[in-house]
């Protein structure tokens, strides 16, 4: 991706992303070519090009502004003055919730994702880190608080964290071979129910 030189340039971008970011959200990666996005939004294919240099560059810049969303929202979760155990709580809740409303994250199939190229893969693994990481803070603040049991340690966020990912997996991929999954009031529901369920568990575990 170029780097802006106007306000112009930038407002030219975001459009870009926000029409590419409904692209993906209801044809998949696979199904969208440069030129729908184009389409989209008035513009010619060779100054797309201009901007990202494929539909896989542009994939992998809508979902960091995805991520640095989702990111900025959790840690206002983090910083909040309340219990640990009512962070944990709030963060899957919401965690569910912005999901949800970004349709690459919470409607792209993540086996589809992983057939795509490396930076994709390198994406996804440093959004997981980061989560881990920032479980790890709401652990470290229950510890420091005496709320979590002193053995609690970063090896319980990254269960944590692997645990949610399994029950989203599962659950969305039930009943849909497409590349994209529509995230119905159904499974909306079961996920809620199950990461909570899981969530419950999982501070009963460690509480002091």
């Amino acid at each position: 991706m170029v780097e802006k030189d106007s306000d112009r340039s930038q407002v030219k971008l975001e459009q870009i992303l926000t029409a590419a970011q409904k692209r993906f959200g209801h044809y998949g990666l696979s199904k969208t070519a440069m030129i729908d996005i184009a389409n989209d939004i008035g513009m010619s294919k060779a100054s797309l090009y201009y901007y990202f240099k494929d539909k896989e560059t542009i994939f992998t810049a809508v979902m960091e502004r995805e991520q640095v969303l989702f990111v900025h929202e959790m840690r206002k979760i983090i910083d909040a003055p309340v219990k640990a155990e009512q962070k944990l709580t709030e963060y899957v809740n919401l965690r569910i919730a912005l999901l949800q409303k970004m349709l690459t994250l919470g409607k792209f199939s993540f086996g589809s994702l992983m057939e795509i190229k490396p930076q994709i893969h390198c994406l996804l693994q440093d959004f997981n880190k980061e989560e881990k990481k920032m479980i790890g803070d709401i652990l470290d603040y229950g510890v420091k608080n005496k709320e979590f049991s002193a053995e609690t340690t970063h090896k319980h966020a990254e269960f944590f964290i692997d645990t949610l990912l399994s029950i989203r997996k599962k659950i969305l991929s039930e009943h849909s071979d497409e590349d994209t999954i529509e995230f119905s009031p159904h499974k909306y529901q079961k996920l809620k129910e199950q990461t909570n369920m899981f969530a419950s568990i999982f501070i009963k575990g460690i509480t002091a």
